[in-house]
């Protein structure tokens, strides 16, 4: 995924202890996100990326069936490819998920 240096800021580890492989960056946009192999024929899911990394990104929608393992494919202003869902935290009506560029 490639992403115009602009729309990066660094954010400092939240937590002492972070064992993050690779620095998390601020990011932002709207970005779509179509779930592949899916015997359910979706929707394209409308996503906010809030961070992104060299390996992955987290972002928010509202699309509860995200699960781990999922893969789907992104697109963003700026950038396209797959990713493989990590994880995924639902909090209300709003849904985070973490993936991995593949």
């Amino acid at each position: 995924m490639h992403l115009k240096q602009s729309l990066l800021a660094e954010c400092s580890p939240a937590h002492p202890d972070e064992r993050r492989r690779n620095p998390r960056r601020a990011a932002h946009g709207v970005m779509t996100l179509n779930i592949l192999k899916s015997d359910l024929r979706s929707a394209p899911i409308h996503a906010f990326l809030l961070d992104l990394s060299a390996s992955g990104f987290r972002a928010s929608h509202t699309a509860q069936e995200l699960c781990s393992g999922q893969e789907v494919a992104f697109c963003h202003g700026t950038g396209e490819g797959m990713a493989r869902v990590v994880w995924t935290r639902i909090v209300g009506q709003r849904v985070e998920s973490g993936f991995l560029i593949c």
